[in-house]
Protein backbone atom coordinates (compact mmCIF):
# COMPACT_ATOMS: atom_id res chain seq x y z
CA UNK A 1 0.00 0.00 0.00
CA UNK A 2 1.59 3.40 -1.17
CA UNK A 3 0.92 6.39 1.12
CA UNK A 4 -0.70 9.25 -0.40
CA UNK A 5 2.00 12.42 -0.14
CA UNK A 6 -0.24 14.18 1.81
CA UNK A 7 -0.53 11.52 4.47
CA UNK A 8 2.86 10.82 4.18
CA UNK A 9 3.36 14.77 5.20
CA UNK A 10 1.69 15.02 7.98
CA UNK A 11 2.81 11.76 9.81
CA UNK A 12 6.45 12.85 8.71
CA UNK A 13 5.39 16.01 10.52
CA UNK A 14 4.17 14.68 13.69
CA UNK A 15 7.40 12.44 13.82
CA UNK A 16 9.16 15.16 13.92
CA UNK A 17 7.56 17.13 16.62
CA UNK A 18 7.81 14.30 18.38
CA UNK A 19 11.64 14.20 18.69
CA UNK A 20 11.65 17.85 18.94
CA UNK A 21 9.87 17.73 22.41
CA UNK A 22 11.64 18.53 25.22
CA UNK A 23 10.85 15.83 27.68
CA UNK A 24 10.87 17.19 31.92
CA UNK A 25 10.35 15.34 34.60
CA UNK A 26 8.11 17.02 37.67
CA UNK A 27 8.13 15.77 40.52
CA UNK A 28 5.53 16.41 43.56
CA UNK A 29 3.66 15.05 46.17
CA UNK A 30 -0.13 14.40 46.68
CA UNK A 31 -1.88 17.40 47.29
CA UNK A 32 -5.24 17.06 46.12
CA UNK A 33 -7.41 18.68 44.18
CA UNK A 34 -3.72 19.91 42.84
CA UNK A 35 -1.97 17.40 42.22
CA UNK A 36 -3.43 13.80 42.78
CA UNK A 37 -2.50 10.72 40.23
CA UNK A 38 -6.20 9.54 40.85
CA UNK A 39 -7.98 12.09 39.27
CA UNK A 40 -8.00 12.03 35.48
CA UNK A 41 -5.49 15.21 34.52
CA UNK A 42 -3.36 14.86 37.80
CA UNK A 43 -5.27 17.18 39.65
CA UNK A 44 -5.87 21.02 38.88
CA UNK A 45 -1.58 22.51 38.75
CA UNK A 46 -0.87 19.41 37.24
CA UNK A 47 -2.97 19.97 34.05
CA UNK A 48 -2.70 23.55 33.82
CA UNK A 49 1.60 23.36 34.10
CA UNK A 50 0.94 20.41 31.46
CA UNK A 51 -0.46 22.39 29.71
CA UNK A 52 1.23 25.48 29.61
CA UNK A 53 4.44 23.13 29.15
CA UNK A 54 2.95 21.30 25.74
CA UNK A 55 2.17 24.80 24.42
CA UNK A 56 5.36 25.57 23.93
CA UNK A 57 6.90 22.27 23.22
CA UNK A 58 7.94 20.35 26.35
CA UNK A 59 6.74 17.02 27.19
CA UNK A 60 6.30 16.67 30.55
CA UNK A 61 6.21 13.82 32.54
CA UNK A 62 4.74 13.92 36.55
CA UNK A 63 6.32 11.60 39.43
CA UNK A 64 4.80 11.53 42.77
CA UNK A 65 6.45 10.83 46.18
CA UNK A 66 6.39 12.46 49.66
CA UNK A 67 7.44 16.03 49.89
CA UNK A 68 10.40 15.86 51.77
CA UNK A 69 11.94 13.55 48.42
CA UNK A 70 10.53 15.23 45.58
CA UNK A 71 11.93 18.60 47.53
CA UNK A 72 15.71 17.09 47.22
CA UNK A 73 14.97 15.24 43.97
CA UNK A 74 14.38 18.52 42.44
CA UNK A 75 17.17 20.42 44.61
CA UNK A 76 20.07 18.21 43.28
CA UNK A 77 19.18 18.05 39.13
CA UNK A 78 17.18 14.49 39.97
CA UNK A 79 13.88 16.29 38.53
CA UNK A 80 13.86 19.16 36.38
CA UNK A 81 10.75 20.52 38.06
CA UNK A 82 8.44 20.89 41.07
CA UNK A 83 4.92 22.18 39.46
CA UNK A 84 3.17 23.63 42.98
CA UNK A 85 5.52 24.99 44.86
CA UNK A 86 5.17 27.85 47.59
CA UNK A 87 8.47 30.58 47.24
CA UNK A 88 10.52 30.90 50.39
CA UNK A 89 13.72 32.51 50.25
CA UNK A 90 15.63 29.23 50.82
CA UNK A 91 14.16 27.58 48.11
CA UNK A 92 14.87 29.76 45.78
CA UNK A 93 18.79 29.47 46.32
CA UNK A 94 18.20 26.12 43.85
CA UNK A 95 15.08 26.70 42.45
CA UNK A 96 14.16 29.21 39.70
CA UNK A 97 10.36 30.45 39.93
CA UNK A 98 8.12 30.77 37.73
CA UNK A 99 5.21 33.70 38.03
CA UNK A 100 2.64 32.49 40.32
CA UNK A 101 -0.13 30.73 38.50
CA UNK A 102 -2.72 30.24 40.98
CA UNK A 103 -3.36 31.29 44.29
CA UNK A 104 -4.37 29.03 48.01
CA UNK A 105 -6.48 30.62 50.88
CA UNK A 106 -5.42 29.00 54.02
CA UNK A 107 -8.34 29.97 55.99
CA UNK A 108 -9.81 27.65 59.57
CA UNK A 109 -12.77 25.91 59.32
CA UNK A 110 -15.71 24.95 62.44
CA UNK A 111 -18.56 23.13 62.57
CA UNK A 112 -21.37 25.55 62.04
CA UNK A 113 -23.29 25.02 65.38
CA UNK A 114 -19.86 26.30 67.29
CA UNK A 115 -20.18 30.12 67.99
CA UNK A 116 -16.49 31.96 67.12
CA UNK A 117 -16.07 35.63 67.37
CA UNK A 118 -12.65 35.73 64.84
CA UNK A 119 -10.95 39.33 64.03
CA UNK A 120 -7.32 37.70 65.34
CA UNK A 121 -5.61 34.84 66.64
CA UNK A 122 -5.81 35.86 70.14
CA UNK A 123 -9.69 35.20 69.28
CA UNK A 124 -8.58 31.45 69.44
CA UNK A 125 -7.05 30.96 72.47
CA UNK A 126 -8.35 28.06 74.56
CA UNK A 127 -9.90 26.35 71.75
CA UNK A 128 -8.57 22.87 70.23
CA UNK A 129 -6.94 23.47 66.72
CA UNK A 130 -5.80 20.35 64.47
CA UNK A 131 -3.33 20.91 62.43
CA UNK A 132 -0.76 19.05 59.87
CA UNK A 133 2.72 18.09 61.02
CA UNK A 134 4.89 20.54 58.99
CA UNK A 135 2.64 22.67 57.44
CA UNK A 136 3.72 25.77 56.56
CA UNK A 137 0.57 27.63 57.18
CA UNK A 138 1.66 31.46 58.21
CA UNK A 139 4.71 32.71 60.74
CA UNK A 140 2.36 34.45 63.09
CA UNK A 141 0.15 31.47 63.49
CA UNK A 142 2.97 29.34 63.57
CA UNK A 143 4.56 31.28 65.91
CA UNK A 144 1.56 32.69 68.02
CA UNK A 145 1.96 31.79 71.30
CA UNK A 146 -1.48 30.58 73.67
CA UNK A 147 -3.13 28.41 71.04
CA UNK A 148 -3.57 24.58 71.69
CA UNK A 149 -2.94 23.33 68.50
CA UNK A 150 -2.66 19.47 68.05
CA UNK A 151 -1.02 17.37 64.88
CA UNK A 152 -1.49 14.63 62.53
CA UNK A 153 0.10 13.66 59.84
CA UNK A 154 -2.99 14.68 57.08
CA UNK A 155 -5.73 17.19 57.24
CA UNK A 156 -8.57 14.47 56.62
CA UNK A 157 -7.84 13.20 60.11
CA UNK A 158 -8.47 16.93 61.72
CA UNK A 159 -11.81 17.00 59.78
CA UNK A 160 -12.94 13.58 61.13
CA UNK A 161 -12.04 14.66 64.32
CA UNK A 162 -14.39 18.29 63.46
CA UNK A 163 -17.10 16.51 62.63
CA UNK A 164 -16.64 14.32 65.85
CA UNK A 165 -16.17 17.38 68.10
CA UNK A 166 -12.84 16.41 69.34
CA UNK A 167 -11.26 19.58 68.40
CA UNK A 168 -12.83 23.30 67.94
CA UNK A 169 -10.86 24.41 64.67
CA UNK A 170 -8.80 22.67 61.95
CA UNK A 171 -7.72 24.98 58.94
CA UNK A 172 -5.88 24.55 55.33
CA UNK A 173 -5.82 25.70 51.98
CA UNK A 174 -10.16 26.16 51.04
CA UNK A 175 -9.96 24.15 47.79
CA UNK A 176 -8.16 21.01 49.27
CA UNK A 177 -10.67 21.23 52.05
CA UNK A 178 -13.39 21.29 50.29
CA UNK A 179 -12.03 18.18 48.11
CA UNK A 180 -11.25 16.35 51.17
CA UNK A 181 -15.16 17.21 52.54
CA UNK A 182 -16.39 15.80 49.67
CA UNK A 183 -14.67 12.63 48.94
CA UNK A 184 -14.59 11.33 52.64
CA UNK A 185 -17.42 13.43 54.73
CA UNK A 186 -19.90 13.96 51.57
CA UNK A 187 -23.29 13.92 54.09
CA UNK A 188 -21.66 15.98 56.52
CA UNK A 189 -20.00 18.73 53.91
CA UNK A 190 -23.23 21.29 54.72
CA UNK A 191 -21.75 20.95 58.88
CA UNK A 192 -18.99 23.25 58.16
CA UNK A 193 -17.89 26.89 57.28
CA UNK A 194 -15.15 28.45 56.99
CA UNK A 195 -14.34 31.89 58.50
CA UNK A 196 -13.26 34.89 58.11
CA UNK A 197 -10.71 36.40 57.49
CA UNK A 198 -8.83 34.05 56.35
CA UNK A 199 -5.33 33.47 57.98
CA UNK A 200 -3.20 34.54 54.47
CA UNK A 201 -2.96 33.37 50.68
CA UNK A 202 -0.16 32.04 49.07
CA UNK A 203 1.33 32.18 45.93
CA UNK A 204 1.55 28.75 43.92
CA UNK A 205 4.47 28.53 41.54
CA UNK A 206 6.19 26.32 39.05
CA UNK A 207 9.96 25.68 39.90
CA UNK A 208 12.55 24.20 38.07
CA UNK A 209 15.71 23.37 39.28
CA UNK A 210 18.94 25.44 38.68
CA UNK A 211 20.94 23.03 38.16
CA UNK A 212 19.04 22.59 34.59
CA UNK A 213 20.95 25.11 32.20
CA UNK A 214 17.28 25.66 30.61
CA UNK A 215 15.68 26.71 33.49
CA UNK A 216 15.23 30.56 32.89
CA UNK A 217 14.25 29.23 29.48
CA UNK A 218 11.61 26.97 30.80
CA UNK A 219 10.30 29.58 33.30
CA UNK A 220 10.50 32.10 30.57
CA UNK A 221 8.44 29.76 27.58
CA UNK A 222 5.89 28.45 30.88
CA UNK A 223 5.05 32.45 32.08
CA UNK A 224 4.19 33.17 28.64
CA UNK A 225 2.12 30.06 27.93
CA UNK A 226 -0.44 31.17 30.96
CA UNK A 227 -0.79 34.45 30.22
CA UNK A 228 -1.69 33.10 26.52
CA UNK A 229 -4.02 30.61 28.40
CA UNK A 230 -5.24 33.60 30.57
CA UNK A 231 -6.23 35.18 26.85
CA UNK A 232 -7.91 32.79 25.10
CA UNK A 233 -10.28 31.23 27.89
CA UNK A 234 -8.66 27.90 28.34
CA UNK A 235 -6.96 28.98 31.82
CA UNK A 236 -10.26 29.80 33.08
CA UNK A 237 -12.16 26.58 31.33
CA UNK A 238 -9.70 23.83 33.31
CA UNK A 239 -9.92 25.67 36.93
CA UNK A 240 -13.72 26.01 36.48
CA UNK A 241 -13.36 21.91 36.91
CA UNK A 242 -12.27 21.93 40.00
CA UNK A 243 -14.98 23.44 41.82
CA UNK A 244 -14.18 22.56 45.58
Amino acid sequence: MILRPLLLLILLNLFIQSCSAQAISIVSSQWAPYVDDSLQRKGLAVELVDKALQRKGYQPTLHIYNWKRALEGVEIGVFDATCAIWKTPERERYLVYSEPYLTNTISFIKKKNLPIEYHSLADLQGLIIGVVRNYAYDESFNNARGLIKIPENFIVQNLQKLNNGTIDLTLGDERAINYMLEKFLPKHVDSFEFIKPALTSKKLYLAVSRSNKAAQTIIEDFNQAIKEMQQDGSYDQIVSKYKY
